[in-house]
């Protein structure tokens, strides 16, 4: 009985380590659904994601360990950013160049968060993302700030698996209101 107890006592030790020590990787890798369109027929574009996120994180699950759970970038988020703008773009009829191009787009990433205040447990989750978006054409040049905020409430701490799929919802659904945004295609189609 006692060979059990201290193997009981042991693995609840060794489970909350484990659990002292989990920070949380996401792949951000957002998606636009951009409607057909030939503003840019004829005309090339070079898009760029710029990361203007201070510190390392987007935030904590919260709980005993919140200093330990933090939400951390998995990938290039820069890159993921381009690619999603390239795929609204050639949309519009733009073809993607890799340097210059007529049209120069850049998504200035200021706000991504998944983050938990509770430092007991983790029932509410504070979340949102924000770009500033930057299109340069001859010269011209229109910003947009676009933002997207949720707060969600779990009975229990979300998976990895969770979390990854509402940062990239959030995420792709600021960039889908730069693709909506009517002062933008005014502006691209005045401009070029």
């Amino acid at each position: 009985m006692k060979t059990f107890a201290t193997l009981l006592v042991t693995g609840f030790a060794f489970m909350l380590a484990a659990c002292a020590h989990s920070p949380v990787q996401v792949a951000v890798k957002p998606q636009v659904n951009v409607a057909p369109d030939n503003i840019g027929a004829g005309y090339t574009v070079h898009a760029s994601g710029v990361n203007q996120l201070p510190g390392g994180g987007l935030g904590s699950l919260g709980g005993i360990y919140a200093d330990s759970s933090n939400v951390r970038l998995a990938n290039d988020i820069e890159s993921s950013m381009a690619s999603a703008l390239v795929q609204g773009l050639e949309a519009w009829s733009f073809r993607s160049v890799d340097a210059g191009g007529d049209v120069q787009v850049v998504a200035n990433l200021t706000d991504l968060r998944y983050d938990s205040p509770n430092k007991l447990y983790t029932t509410k989750v504070n979340s949102g993302a924000s770009i500033q978006l930057q299109v340069t054409v001859k010269g011209a040049t229109f910003y947009g700030n676009y933002s997207t905020s949720g707060n969600d409430r779990n009975l229990i701490k979300p998976s990895a698996e969770e979390v990854e799929s509402t940062v990239n919802r959030l995420l792709s659904a600021t960039l889908q209101r730069a693709f909506e945004d009517e002062k933008l295609k005014s502006f691209l189609r005045q401009h070029l």
